[in-house]
């Protein structure tokens, strides 16, 4: 299910991170997806604190709520109810029903934030993981293997094992090992399906 997704709505689900940190999770977005996604709305929604939430019925309610093409971030563990999934929490998901996908940084967050360099880490992670999503949203399916961008780093859309690892060994083997460009694969169909025209001064994600 894809509809207008040339504007973005950006959603911080409580007091996950600061606002000029979602704006550059924002702009990073939009150069990986330039000349798709056009704008990226900055929104806030006071959700009730929660250790965890049931990932698809967090999208649900910010599909009635907000609606569109929308991505929320939160710090909240999404519990998933899919078979497929190894574990029941997931770092990211996408409603099969509407154009709206969520991130948790739960799972991707150092141990401890101490430094700049911990929390530039963990938004770091936090886009790699929403460049996947918004993927997703935009009809990408996932790589199975560990397929490369021509930058070298892995494609966003890379998934790996992740039974393989377990949760923060996945984070660091797959999730850290993701760049922000996406692999020759990938970059066709989003051309080919979304008819894709890149600004001339922008170094898109997309080749």
């Amino acid at each position: 299910m894809i509809g207008n997704i040339d504007k973005l709505n950006l959603v911080r689900l409580g007091a996950v991170m600061t606002y000029s940190t979602l704006q550059e999770i924002g702009a990073h977005i939009q150069a990986s997806f330039d000349g798709i996604i056009a704008d990226v709305q900055l929104g806030h929604h006071d959700a009730p604190i929660a250790d965890s939430i049931d990932a698809f019925l967090l999208t649900n309610v910010l599909d009635i709520e907000i609606g569109g093409h929308t991505l929320g971030i939160t710090d909240a563990d999404l519990k998933s109810q899919d078979p497929e999934d190894f574990y029941n929490t997931i770092i990211g998901g996408k409603n099969p029903n509407n154009d709206v996908a969520v991130v948790s940084t739960r799972h991707l967050s150092p141990e401890r934030i101490e430094s700049d360099g911990d929390y530039h880490l963990l938004v770091d992670r936090t886009i790699k993981v929403s460049l996947h999503e918004i993927g997703h949203n935009l009809g990408l399916t996932d790589h199975a293997t560990y397929r490369t961008a021509p930058d070298g780093a892995l494609c966003p859309m890379s998934k790996g094992e992740f039974n393989k690892f377990g949760y923060q060994g996945y984070v660091r083997a797959v999730v850290d090992g993701r760049g922000v460009n996406f692999c020759d694969e990938c970059g066709h169909f989003l051309r080919a399906m979304h008819r894709r025209q890149p600004s001339e001064t922008s170094d898109s994600g997309l080749h």
